[in-house]
């Protein structure tokens, strides 16, 4: 299970690639950064803060979401105990924006339970198996969420 070493290890090495992206994304004007090592899809997502009130951007990786329609995204901060904040935002806020490839696209967010969850958190793993090992160090239940389109 996971552990404050862990928790710690981790934290940092998120924050340091998280800063990373980010620079790489804003120096290359979003064409740098489309997929992690491997070809999970990078997305960034746009979520409205409970607190603030201002919308933050995070990326994320991504799955296609069964069905073909939109996407889905866990909220496993690498397996860390801590939820990240942008699970919160989503659950106060379910209405954002999913953006690929520099295009901004309106999603309603739904968190997923059940046998939804399992065969949406099942095509993550198959696009980057650490959210298996994620899965197994975290001490909480990972949320994993379907990014619908807006019409």
């Amino acid at each position: 299970m996971g552990s404050p070493a862990y928790d710690r290890f981790w934290g940092l090495a998120l924050r340091v690639t998280r800063s990373a992206h980010h620079a790489l994304d804003r120096i290359s004007g979003g064409r740098l950064g489309k997929t992690f090592p491997g070809g999970a899809q990078v997305v960034w997502i746009h979520t409205l803060g409970r607190k603030s009130g201002v919308w933050r951007r995070t990326a994320l990786l991504a799955a296609p979401a069964p069905g073909g329609d939109g996407w889905v995204i866990a909220g496993s901060n690498a397996g860390q105990e801590q939820m990240p904040a942008w699970v919160h935002n989503i659950r106060a806020h379910p209405q954002g924006q999913i953006e690929i490839d520099r295009v901004p696209r309106d999603v309603t967010f739904t968190e997923l339970e059940g046998d939804e969850r399992a065969e949406a958190f099942g095509r993550l793993v198959d696009d980057w198996g650490a959210f298996a090992m994620y899965e197994r160090n975290a001490r909480r239940t990972i949320p994993v969420f379907r990014l619908t389109p807006v019409s």
